[in-house]
């Protein structure tokens, strides 16, 4: 594979005419203020799970670089790590990772919301929702892709596109945002539009790149917590920075530092809104890690980051998980990926 040498002050001094709403600096942005984790309520009320699609840390850690040394993510005062093997392979695709993370079981690759024996499982957004609490979703792909069907859907192929989008149609989530309009027909873009407080299907699959979409994903996450925080009882918001993995599948360091960066800023309006909402709790973690990436140097000062890919797949890395807000304190150290739900519950005392 080719060492890949990309300076993001470069890549945004020709990216401003594009898109100058996203980079106005010659650093691509600054981060919110960190969250002071004593002031953390004793339970979350709301629960905000960010998933970065193919994020490894060393894809944090050339953003990091590229934004001349400050991440929102990094800012999040409790880290640790998350163990994504699969049921069936040492390295998980994202049906079976995102299953993981969702309901709390090791999957088979490529099936969804189902146990290794094939068992429909019930995932975190359903069991918050019956506890009350209004539901998002929020991603760059398509809805239905396999990370956010995760959430509601169960098949044994991931790439049942008419019967995951039958099964968000009935979910009734609160807040639909992606792509994926075309996965649907015209009368269940209806439902949708009906059933939901907000749904915007943007892209009849995944959206653009974030250097043809802008600001799309933050401003997105801030509409959705608008809608969602009028709910007395709390809310579960998903939000997945769905192309963090296409770019890396394509090795493609500048597009996956974007893409990074396009999340940690989603990350930075989820900070700044719990500065006055003490009672969330913040995890941002991935499904796997894509490209084998490795960082070979750089220059913090310039922006610059050189870095090299290993394969243009995913690899079996463990992946960081940074949490903040009520019962972060619980996703320290290393966890298999099937822990992140079952503490989510706890903190947010609800009941499967």
């Amino acid at each position: 594979m080719k060492t890949i040498y990309f300076s993001l002050t470069v890549a945004c001094s020709l990216l401003v005419s594009n898109c100058a709403h996203v980079y106005t600096h010659a650093r691509a942005h600054d981060p919110e203020r960190a969250f002071n984790q004593e002031q953390a309520a004793p339970v979350a009320r709301n629960v905000v799970l960010m998933i970065g699609d193919g994020m490894g840390a060393e894809h944090v850690w050339a953003a990091w670089l590229g934004n001349k040394g400050a991440l929102n993510i990094t800012s999040l005062p409790v880290t640790g790590c998350s163990i994504t093997t699969s049921a069936s392979h040492t390295i998980t695709d994202s049906a079976a990772g995102g299953t993981a993370i969702a309901c709390a079981c090791k999957a088979v690759n490529g099936q969804l919301g189902m146990d290794a024996q094939g068992n429909h499982r019930e995932s975190l957004a359903v069991q918050m929702r019956r506890a009350g609490k209004s539901t998002g979703l929020v991603v760059t792909k398509s809805i239905t892709d396999a990370t956010p069907a995760a959430f509601y859907a169960h098949t044994t192929n991931r790439y049942n596109t008419e019967e995951v989008a039958a099964a968000l149609v009935e979910a009734g989530f609160e807040v639909i945002a992606g792509g994926g309009a075309g996965d649907f027909t015209e009368e269940q873009r209806e439902l949708l539009q009906k059933r939901s407080k907000r749904c915007k299907l943007v892209a009849t699959k995944e959206c653009p790149p974030v250097s043809e979409r802008g600001n799309w994903l933050p401003e997105q996450v801030a509409a959705a917590l608008a809608v969602l925080e009028t709910d007395s009882d709390g809310f579960f918001l998903m939000v997945e920075g769905s192309l963090i993995d296409a770019a890396a599948h394509k090795n493609d360091l500048a597009e996956t530092v974007r893409e990074t960066l396009d999340f940690d800023r989603a990350v930075g309006v989820v900070l700044k809104w719990m500065q006055q909402h003490p009672d969330t709790l913040l995890v941002v973690t991935a499904d796997h890690q894509t490209g084998g990436l490795s960082l070979r140097g750089g220059n913090r000062e310039k922006g610059e980051v050189n870095g090299h890919f290993s394969t243009f797949s995913h690899s079996g890395i463990a992946v960081p998980v940074y949490a903040a807000g009520a019962g972060a304190e619980q996703f320290c150290g290393v966890q298999q990926n099937t822990a992140l739900a079952p503490k989510i519950r706890r903190a947010a005392a609800v009941v499967p």
